[in-house]
């Protein structure tokens, strides 16, 4: 209906006026397999009411640029890359010439006459609009992202579109706010699993996935259920013979390589096919004990036209045979495995590459043994089987979790990145959920993503599934709950690919999805008001001393080549010299990040926090390594290692321990950029590429170390180091304390004698307080320094809370009032 399509007017608060030639631009892609795409992408009304225009036009398949009466060009835009990816549309407005241009990725498409004015003001409307005299109710079916505006070279107005709900929209430039009317963002799509479809089907379906129509099939008894991802659209198709003594672990697949649907007992070794013309299946099943290969997954290989299924579990066995079905010979056998053995499990997730020619096996719950009562246990490693030679072979193992957890039955793999993706859940629950996770081929990593799936989880009772669209660029999640009553809940779930990070506001322990850490939002808001609060008392020369970085140290120069006990997964790159050019902050936000002062804190080059990743064993293993060798350029002896976080373990297990944690630990810091752990002459050091990786702690140590007195410069990034906290102030170990104490006295001795060359600063005496209460708060002459500076200002309330919260703090420390008034410590 027209009353529910979108607008999204960039200037509901009155016309855009510009003085010097003005660019609109923004990216746009057509969601795929709509069945209309005529309609307008822009139009833009200027003060002259002259319309300029870009629509589509489905009938011709192509765009208009029109303005006003008198011009209009057709031209193309490739449609695979315009239903499949981003396209970056601009338009010039030129007011010296009076013309208006119109440009993709780049490129001029045309330019024609336009009555502009001088200044040139216009209204800007995406998709539907209701301005007077110019309505429009036609539109595509659309994604706009990325909107800018600049006018000459300078950036006046940037609308990402990146807000997950509300009618508005906001600049990040001036805060302009733009309104939607029936906002539809793309953002919660990429993030929140959406529920496609709920069946209650008697029996025992199984569910099957044709990736090349994107089609997902639910076999029942009487019924074929069906939904196609590119149309939407849904069927229930009612069999002309029903598919009797459909069993309970029963399952069904859809080759892609002869576009046929089939269903198979693994325990009889019997598979049936689908007739679509006479809606039948070409197979029964007699009646059996229940079958022995619950959960065993299963992969199509092109090269041998066959069926290959691997794991399961049944009657207290897991397994690890490969059986086979030629779809060629209609053959059931066992395939003899070579190489590297696979160890017996169930609920692993399976994906194989485009052809089936190599499959992967991810994780999974099973005994060495097989033998259910011989010590079971989770799996967490990465194996390989080659059709060719039908061998296993193992990638990599994973890091033990601090929670255990299991995989639904496939694993999605993009060729493209080298990622794979699969859904993880506990198994020693029933109320439960599915979590989205993406791994990597090359090195044993993986994150989560978007929300969690409720999933209800009863072993042999319970199934799930995960598959990809590629075209209409979706994920599809399966799950499946036999009840008591044998009713069977199946429940279909779509996310728009690629998918988010998973919620921050969720944050986990380690590299778990099921702890929730309520104190983290406590600390974040506090942090953000304080940051705030001292943001406001700098005024504009905080904003200076931001632009005024100190280059970091380089610790040591990286080794071209690795030593013998060099832990490294990619080869170091020397570091560069430093340059006394100070950094900008946008150079700064393009490196990783590690903070010791204040909370410990991690952030990777892309400005994801990871500090979670750090398990507390991994967190101090950092620290010592890196503080030592920060501070003293020579790091840490093994000896001294082994006997602060191994001392109840001999030599041998103490060098396993510091081996294996330390391969965990490099996984993380790769995520910031070059950096590898050597040894040498048996001392262990932390080397970095600056360039990359910025460490506060160091240029901490630069700043301090260098020659005194400290410039204006130096103070402020001093400043800026500090307001972060106090050195580690969250770290408690006995190691440390001496450390700590150094430092803070080092960072106190340099703010006194700032405060004491900058006194004619107030602004910059008030912030040399504040970081001077962060290592001592019952400072006293810190007091006096920052009463006297507000008051110096004219701000005399703020002067007053100051004394009154020191005042206090006084009181909590020594148990007494403190002996001055404010007047005493206010005196400008």
């Amino acid at each position: 209906m027209q009353e529910k399509r979108t607008t999204l007017n960039l200037t509901s608060s009155g016309p855009l006026c510009f003085k010097k030639n003005t660019e609109i631009s923004f990216d746009l892609n057509f969601i795929p397999y709509k069945e209309t795409y005529f309609g307008y992408i822009l139009r833009v009304i200027d003060a002259n009411n002259q319309n300029i225009d870009v629509v589509y036009n489905q009938r011709e398949r192509n765009f208009n640029f029109v303005i006003g009466e008198s011009f209009s060009k057709v031209f193309l835009v490739d449609s695979v890359a315009l239903h499949t990816k981003y396209v970056h549309f601009s338009i010039q407005f030129d007011i010296e010439k009076q013309t208006a241009a119109i440009f993709v990725d780049n490129k001029l498409i045309t330019q024609g006459p336009a009555k502009l004015g001088n200044p040139f003001c216009a209204r800007y409307f995406f998709g539907t609009n209701s301005f007077e005299g110019f309505q429009t109710v036609d539109i595509p079916p659309m994604n706009i992202r990325n909107i800018e505006i600049r006018e000459g070279e300078k950036l006046r107005y940037n609308w990402p579109l990146s807000e997950n709900s509300g009618n508005t929209a906001t600049d990040l430039v001036e805060g302009k706010v733009a309104t939607v009317k029936n906002a539809n963002w793309v953002g919660p799509r990429h993030q929140n699993w959406k529920l496609v479809q709920t069946w209650e089907i008697p029996g025992n379906p199984s569910v099957a996935f044709d990736k090349n129509n994107e089609v997902l099939y639910i076999v029942s008894a009487d019924t074929l259920y069906n939904i196609s991802f590119k149309t939407e659209q849904q069927k229930a198709i009612r069999l002309a013979q029903r598919l009797d003594s459909l069993m309970p672990g029963s399952q069904s697949v859809f080759n892609p390589f002869n576009d046929r649907l089939y269903n198979f007992y693994i325990d009889q070794r019997k598979i049936g096919s689908y007739d679509t013309a006479t809606r039948r299946w070409d197979v029964s099943y007699p009646q059996d004990l229940l079958t022995v290969y619950w959960q065993a997954n299963k992969f199509v290989s092109k090269a041998d036209s066959s069926l290959y299924i691997l794991c399961g579990y049944g009657q207290m066995q897991y397994k690890n045979t490969v059986q086979r079905y030629s779809f060629a010979t209609r053959q059931w056998d066992s395939v003899p495995a070579a190489g590297e053995r696979l160890t017996p499990r169930y609920m692993a997730a399976v994906g194989s590459d485009e052809n089936g020619d190599t499959a992967y096996i991810l994780g999974g719950y099973g005994s060495n043994s097989g033998n259910q009562v011989v010590n079971p246990r989770h799996y967490y490693d990465l194996v390989a089987f080659s059709v060719k030679d039908h061998s296993f072979s193992r990638i990599y193992q994973f890091p033990e979790p601090q929670e255990q957890f299991c995989f639904a039955n496939s694993m999605v793999i993009d060729p493209a990145t080298q990622h794979y993706y699969a859904l993880i859940f506990p198994n020693d629950k029933f109320n439960t959920t599915l979590q989205l996770i993406e791994g990597d081929f090359r090195e044993p990593k993986y994150r989560l993503l978007a929300n969690s799936i409720p999933y209800s989880f009863h072993d042999i009772k319970s199934f799930a599934d995960l598959y990809y669209c590629k075209e209409s660029g979706k994920l599809v999640a399966v799950t499946l709950y036999t009840s008591k009553d044998n009713i069977t809940q199946v429940k279909a779930y779509s996310l728009e690919f690629p998918p988010n990070a998973i919620n921050q506001e969720k944050a986990v322990k380690s590299k778990s999805f099921f702890s929730w850490v309520n104190g983290l939002l406590i600390l974040l808001a506090v942090a953000i008001v304080l940051f705030l609060l001292r943001k406001r008392f700098s005024g504009n020369r905080k904003k200076q001393a931001a632009a005024t970085a100190v280059a970091p140290a380089v610790i040591a120069p990286i080794a071209t080549a690795p030593q013998p006990e060099q832990v490294v997964t990619k080869p170091p790159v020397a570091p560069e010299p430093v340059s006394p050019t100070p950094p900008q902050e946008a150079e700064e936000e393009k490196r990783g990040q590690i903070f010791f002062f204040g909370p410990f804190e991690v952030v990777d080059k892309e400005g994801q926090d990871i500090t979670r990743f750090f398990t507390p064993l991994l967190k101090e293993l950092f620290l010592l390594i890196s503080i030592h060798t920060i501070r003293s350029g020579k790091g840490i002896s093994s000896d001294r290692l082994y006997s602060t976080l191994w001392r109840d373990k001999s030599n041998k297990e103490a060098q396993n321990n510091r081996s294996v944690n330390m391969v965990k630990l490099k996984a993380i810091l790769d995520k910031l950029g070059v950096c590898a752990f050597v040894k040498e002459a048996d001392r262990w050091s932390l080397q970095y590429d600056p360039a990359e990786i910025r460490m506060d702690l160091a240029e901490f140590q630069q700043i301090s170390q260098g020659p005194r007195p400290l410039t204006q410069q130096g103070i402020r990034q001093l400043l800026k180091i500090l307001h972060r906290g106090s050195f580690l102030p969250d770290a408690n170990y006995t190691w440390l304390e001496d450390i700590q104490s150094e430092i803070s006295n080092n960072a106190l001795d340099i703010l006194t004698a700032a405060a004491a060359q900058f006194k004619a600063d107030p602004e910059l005496l008030i912030e040399i307080a504040d970081s001077i209460f962060l290592f001592d708060p019952v400072n006293e002459e810190a007091l006096r320094m920052k009463c006297s500076s507000l008051v110096a200002l004219g701000r005399h309330s703020l002067a007053k809370a100051a004394f009154n919260k020191f005042a206090k703090e006084y009181q909590h420390m020594y148990g007494e009032d403190f002996p001055h008034t404010f007047n005493e410590y206010s005196m400008e």
